[in-house]
């Protein structure tokens, strides 16, 4: 979603960028990448060919800067400028963006459910129930001793997940009731 025109429009991943760069102090391109790749969201790439482009973008705007180390590999520490920090903000606190359905791979895939035999709905509905119950068993150990952001984010995944198996268990009870006597 980022116009030549607009150039204080941040992609997703963009914000996320300058949002981890701020928010936990990640000051290499290496420590960034890492940092989504260890992300408990599947949907996040921690690829180099996803985080690379999108700093150098980034410094290419003037959002973030990069200062030589004195290291062997000749690291660039990057911080936020002024109109990085202008940028995440804005990108953070837009209520359109923040409140979009965007990216969630349930909803992609709860309308394929629907078209399944009821047998097969059923064993894909309880396989994804036992998914997110083991997701968020991992989501509660992850959160203990995270920065407030970062444990506002899991609270949030937490949340959505509780809300993802009310949906299983209500689509779960219309099958029965459509099927007396099914398993």
């Amino acid at each position: 979603m980022n116009s030549d025109d607009d150039k204080s429009v941040l992609t997703e991943i963009e914000g996320a960028i300058l949002s981890e760069i701020a928010h936990r102090g990640n000051t290499t391109a290496f420590r960034v990448r890492r940092a989504f790749e260890l992300s408990p969201s599947s949907e996040w790439s921690g690829s180099a060919g996803a985080i690379y482009p999108a700093i150098k973008r980034l410094r290419d705007r003037g959002l973030i800067i990069g200062e030589a180390t004195t290291d062997r590999r000749a690291t660039l520490r990057i911080s936020l400028t002024d109109a990085g920090q202008a940028a995440m903000l804005a990108w953070a606190c837009d209520p359109d963006r923040a409140s979009s359905v965007g990216i969630d791979p349930f909803r992609l895939r709860s309308g394929i459910w629907r078209r399944l035999p009821d047998a097969d709905r059923v064993i894909v509905l309880r396989g994804s129930a036992e998914s997110i119950r083991a997701n968020i068993r991992f989501l509660e150990e992850y959160r203990i001793g995270l920065d407030d952001v970062e444990a506002e984010r899991i609270e949030l995944s937490l949340a959505v997940q509780a809300m993802r198996l009310d949906y299983i268990a209500r689509q779960l009870r219309r099958l029965e009731e459509a099927t007396p006597g099914s398993p």
